[in-house]
């Protein structure tokens, strides 16, 4: 056991357990993160591969002044080594592609795209989008699905949103709430600017990483959280077991978990532990979003030159294709060329990944006819159960408070309305940073 408590231990290294960690560094407070991996960042990680630098998880990191992640790294004065690619975005529908143009106007683009050059239609759908955020925003007792075909029949545009939908929420546009869906929207559209990491997501971690411990906190890798420790009614620690270091006592002021709010719950002893109704909004949606995953390589780019993203709209299972080795050269071997793609299923409550990543697959093949053959495959994954791509559905959110005085979740599956995956699991953790800081100075 260590000879001191600490004022907060955080379980896990994802991108909400060491965004907390930082914030709460910078305040001058003791830390320890402890990581049952030797690898830090959770889904915002890499491993290295057939000489290709490969992502966990994420692709798009927001970077720009308003994102939570770039406070985080500013808070300790971490290095955010980024190639930008903000607005480099193509979308996908059977009549052909769109490309978003830089600076404003894009959502009427989008949707004049969609609708085929029939401006008259486009700019009245675009402006019930613009009412929506701002003065009648739909509240979440429908789906954005419903609230899109109460304005519009058009089967492209219904493809083109689906296809948002699911490659940058998640989830598909009938599994999303109407005013979850407009949060986003319009948190997103806030001087949002993305990057890859130059170096991989590892690599930027390890920047956070190594400003957390010069603040003066810890971070311990292959160590294992066993158990949340709860005496009457309070998080007063954690027992962990490290490798080759047996078991452990860490006393704790705060305990923040980074696993999910199910785990969460596992760890701290069971439901019994647990206020009926926080149990109950657990179980009133508890989905977590699968994906698949396929990261491969090829001697030609599947499209010559681009440095984006593309979203498709004309597929059941494909959502997203990027080439990171366009963007930074450094992640693959000189010649080459790393693709990453991703799938999803159309029911995320009840997916078949299996048969949804052989389609994945079919409808890469059918969209660049050709160009997969003698592709190099060098992941083939499948995101779901304590591992999924986000552990709740946008729009049905844990808390990050429990009931459990000073035990909190961060994560991405405990984010702020309007905000998902790695940008939310920062602001998640901002949010927890607050509150454990101003709680130790009631106490003194």
């Amino acid at each position: 056991m260590l000879d001191e408590t600490l004022d907060a231990v955080v379980i896990g290294s994802g991108m909400g357990g060491m965004c907390c960690a930082a914030w709460l560094a910078a305040r001058g407070l003791k830390v320890v993160v402890v990581e049952k991996s030797p690898y830090l960042g959770g889904r915002c990680s890499h491993r290295k591969r057939n000489g290709c630098t490969i992502t966990t998880g994420a692709i798009m990191i927001p970077m720009g002044e308003h994102s939570a992640i770039r406070q985080a790294f500013a808070a300790v004065d971490a290095t955010m080594d980024m190639v930008e690619t903000t607005g480099a975005i193509r979308y996908r529908l059977p009549h052909g592609d769109y490309d978003l143009p830089p600076g404003r106007g894009g959502l009427l683009g989008m949707i004049e795209f969609a609708l085929q050059g029939d401006e008259i239609q486009a700019r009245q759908l675009a402006q019930y989008f613009r009412q929506a955020m701002s003065t009648s925003m739909p509240l979440d007792s429908i789906s954005f699905r419903a609230w899109l075909e109460q304005h519009t029949a058009n089967a492209d545009v219904i493809n083109l949103f689906q296809g948002f939908c699911a490659a940058l929420m998640g989830t598909n546009l009938h599994e999303i709430p109407a005013g979850e869906f407009f949060r986003f929207l319009k948190h997103s559209s806030r001087g949002s600017r993305f990057g890859l990491a130059a170096n991989g997501n590892g690599d930027l971690i390890e920047s956070l990483a190594t400003a957390i411990e010069k603040h003066g906190s810890v971070i311990r890798r292959r160590t294992a959280c066993k158990h949340i420790i709860v005496e009457n009614g309070q998080a007063v620690g954690i027992e962990v077991h490290s490798k080759g270091g047996g078991e452990e006592r860490i006393a704790a002021d705060f305990v923040v978990s980074n696993t999910g709010p199910v785990k969460t719950i596992e760890l701290a002893g069971g439901e019994a532990l647990f206020e009926k109704s926080y149990l109950a909004q657990m179980d009133a949606m508890p989905f977590e979003t699968p994906i698949v995953h396929f990261s491969f390589l090829t001697d030609r780019p599947l499209i010559e030159g681009f440095a984006g993203s593309l979203v498709f709209g004309n597929t059941e299972n494909l959502i997203y294709l990027e080439i990171p080795s366009i963007i930074s050269p450094a992640l693959a071997p000189a010649g080459r060329f790393l693709h990453t793609a991703y799938g999803a299923p159309r029911d995320a409550a009840r997916p078949n990944l299996k048969a949804d990543a052989a389609n994945t697959l079919c409808e890469l093949e059918e969209n660049f006819p050709g160009a997969m053959q003698g592709a190099e495959i060098i992941v083939r994954a499948r995101h779901r159960g304590q591992a999924p791509g986000m552990h709740r559905w946008p729009g049905y959110m844990m808390p990050v408070e429990t009931p459990i005085r000073n035990l909190f979740n961060v994560g991405d599956g405990c984010t702020p309305p309007g905000t998902i995956g790695t940008e939310g699991s920062a602001a998640s953790a901002r949010v927890v940073a607050g509150k454990i800081a101003d709680a130790l100075a009631l106490e003194n």
